[in-house]
């Protein structure tokens, strides 16, 4: 039978998942930060405006307000899927255990507090990232699993392995 590279048992809590989220809306995509700055300098032209032209030090205060008030428009959206994630979670998901074995090929997942196995292969995978504190495995474009570091006995060696499988996506 064939052994397993890395077996890791992880977990999710709901921090976890709180930081996931803010990860994947400002790291994942690359676009919003220059998307808020964008809307908000265009914001602070038209509130600008006068008639003899554009007041400078205006631009600059409302470019500066407004680009505050879209980071809290978005933080405060990230919260609420937070808060409604957490509300609405009857599985037991969170602060369960996952048991992952990463093999040359595949990945075989199991979760025996949810009762629930899988395996993928890593062609199957649409990304992978990483962050300060996790491995992020992106099934589909807004699917993921996270790896928590901590909970990885050697993250170099993990990582290393990882990499070179996840080379063809």
């Amino acid at each position: 039978m064939e052994q397993a590279k890395f077996i890791i048992n992880t977990t999710m809590t709901r921090k976890d998942y709180r930081k996931f989220l803010y990860f994947a809306t400002f790291r994942r995509n690359k676009l919003i930060i220059p998307f808020l700055i964008l809307i908000s300098l265009v914001g602070s032209i038209i509130v600008s405006l006068d008639s003899g032209g554009i007041n400078f030090i205006m631009l600059i205060i409302s470019w500066i307000l407004l680009f505050a008030l879209a980071v809290i428009v978005v933080i405060l959206k990230i919260e609420k899927r937070n808060s409604q994630r957490i509300k609405t979670d009857k599985t037991g998901a969170f602060d369960s255990i996952n048991t992952l074995k990463f093999f040359d090929d595949r990945i075989v997942m199991e979760n025996k507090a949810l009762k629930s196995t899988g395996e993928l292969k890593y062609s199957q995978f649409y990304r992978l990232m990483e962050s300060k504190d996790y491995f992020i495995f992106y099934i589909t474009a807004n699917q993921a699993s996270l790896v928590r570091k901590k909970d990885v006995d050697d993250p170099d060696a993990f990582r290393k392995f990882i990499v070179e499988k996840f080379k063809t996506i």
